[in-house]
């Protein structure tokens, strides 16, 4: 009897284990080879992709909306990866659940999903299909709370179910192969479980898919930085909006994200703007910077792509991300900035946002004018003549600046050789004409806000 139950009970016992189709004990890899592994992927592409990708806001209400207001015509997961692919990119960042509560895979919680809206199919499947076909790795981006949960409040909180919390996270991770890691998104609150009890629940279907929370109670094994940089691991200053990351010990990997489509008003950032923002893209230059960044701290580094009404990546980002992956590969060399000595009108009252900050080529660094003010200047002083053909300014995520010039110390007075009403993020200048000069000012006329410059160079 003792020889019939045995195979029996193991064969049982091994059965409730299976991961992703096959019959195995989920082991656990070593923080230190897991790390590495993590940190390989060095960069990117992260799909957001659902209701507000039609409603043109950032954040869309569900009430009174069903699976049929997703209104995508297409969904072409192999132009996803292609582009990825080109890009230099060697995993996705996937959204399965927005705040809203609408579901991108076929789940058995809600009708609110995407096989019942009219392209009828599970796009979570399909993409995971195309990442195997180009060599791409996979990581899910989840909402905690949404608003369809009782209690929820549009905008407010997300409501609480921790049943189906549970339940959609272990379709995600036992129906979909391997997952490399997990955004959570804190913006509505946990969904009423727990991050530490998150954390767990993740581990026990696949203990390598490293948790990551936004915001809220410091949790998971990777470092989350929506609107962040590069930073070491154990500089936080890289986190953005992930505050409350400080102090905690349990990161073995860092990440950084921000969206390929810049600042701009009307419709959203991280989703698929409006037809009328189809030019506007993060010049490859500056994405390429960020990518060093990555390199250099052992980050991933997540850009932000939202697909359009087809599921399509925009024509703009697919030369702009091809643009990136030909830096990456040494086909493209960006220009070096002329170095010189950094001085302005004013310095904002905590230290950290000296001159110099904007001219350090480090674009998570910046000068910040004193409190208050609308107005100043950034100087560069080179020590002797200098012939100079171009100029870059970026603001970073802000756009304060409405009016500006370009000077040059000529004659002892400032010449005017360049001027304009906005700066944004990355603006590329060329003037006229060669311009020799020793010193050189960006002068900021008038801002709506304290000018802040993420960095000033001259080439």
């Amino acid at each position: 009897m003792k020889k019939v139950i045995l195979p029996f009970l193991l064969l049982f016992f091994l059965s409730a284990f299976q991961i992703n189709g096959q019959n195995k004990l989920p082991v656990k890899t070593s923080d230190a080879i897991r790390s590495k592994q993590v940190a390989d992927m060095k960069f990117g592409m992260f799909i957001c992709w659902s209701f507000s990708t039609f409603s043109g806001q950032e954040w869309t209400p569900t009430e009174g909306k069903d699976a049929s207001f997703f209104k995508a015509t297409g969904c072409n997961t192999d132009q996803w990866c292609q582009v990825a692919k080109d890009a230099g990119m060697n995993y996705i960042l996937f959204l399965t659940k927005h705040h809203d509560g609408f579901c991108l895979w076929d789940t058995k919680t809600t009708n609110k999903k995407v096989t019942n809206s009219p392209i009828g199919i599970d796009v979570l499947a399909k993409l995971r299909k195309s990442c195997d076909k180009y060599g791409i790795k996979l990581a899910l981006y989840f909402s905690e709370g949404d608003w369809t949960f009782p209690g929820a409040v549009f905008s407010t909180n997300g409501g609480i179910n921790v049943e189906i919390k549970k339940a959609q996270l272990k379709e995600l991770l036992t129906g979909y192969g391997p997952i490399e890691y997990i955004w959570f998104d804190h913006a509505q609150g946990d969904g009423g479980l727990s991050h530490a009890e998150t954390d767990k629940w993740v581990a026990q279907f696949q203990p390598d898919c490293l948790p990551g929370y936004n915001h809220g109670t410091p949790a998971g094994r990777i470092r989350l930085g929506e609107m962040g940089s590069p930073s070491a691991l154990d500089d936080f200053s890289g986190a953005g909006y992930n505050k409350a990351a400080e102090g905690y010990k349990g990161y073995i990997a860092a990440e950084f994200t921000y969206p390929i489509l810049p600042g701009h008003k009307g419709g959203a950032m991280w989703f698929y703007s409006l037809p009328e923002h189809d030019n506007l893209c993060m010049p490859s230059e500056n994405i390429y910077r960020d990518y060093l960044g990555a390199v250099k701290f052992r980050n991933i580094f997540t850009l932000d792509v939202g697909p359009d009404y087809k599921g399509e990546i925009r024509a703009i980002d697919v030369k702009t991300l091809h643009e990136v992956g030909d830096m990456i590969r040494g086909k493209i060399s960006l220009p070096v900035p002329l170095i010189g000595k950094a001085s302005a009108s004013s310095t904002w009252s905590q230290t950290g946002y000296e001159a110099a900050k904007a001219t350090d080529n480090n674009f998570s660094t910046r000068w910040g004018a004193v409190n208050d003010s609308r107005s100043g200047w950034l100087e560069i002083d080179f020590g002797s003549e200098k012939t100079v053909t171009s100029a870059m300014i970026d603001e970073g995520e802000f756009n304060r600046v409405s009016k500006f010039i370009i000077e040059a110390y000529q004659g002892n007075e400032w010449k005017t050789i360049a001027s304009g009403t906005s700066i944004g993020s990355y603006r590329k200048i060329k003037f006229p004409k060669p311009v020799k000069a020793q010193k050189f000012r960006l002068n900021i006329l008038e801002a709506n806000e304290v000018p802040t410059i993420a960095e000033f160079q001259l080439f």
